[in-house]
């Protein structure tokens, strides 16, 4: 999936509008709106802004799918916990 695409199911999942996601984000309306049609180039601080609201990696937002890093990270701290 493409980033338009993965912004509008996940808000979908989320049970968000684009103009909720805007308030919470502190991105503008019209500029998340372009990102779902394709019209805007994506900010990297617009879209870790979004990211955090939404509690999913960039790489989720820009590829559809779970970071795999994000399992690493993981079993590291797991590991120094344990240590």
């Amino acid at each position: 999936m493409t980033l338009d695409k993965n912004l509008i199911h996940l808000c979908k999942v989320r049970g968000l509008t684009l103009a909720a996601l805007a308030k919470e984000s502190g991105v503008k309306q019209p500029t998340l709106h372009g990102w779902t049609t394709g019209r805007s180039v994506q900010n990297l601080d617009d879209l870790k802004k979004v990211c955090d609201v939404l509690k999913i990696t960039l790489h989720c937002i820009l590829y559809g799918e779970k970071d795999p890093w994000e399992e690493v990270c993981k079993c590291n701290e797991v590991f120094k916990k344990v240590n």
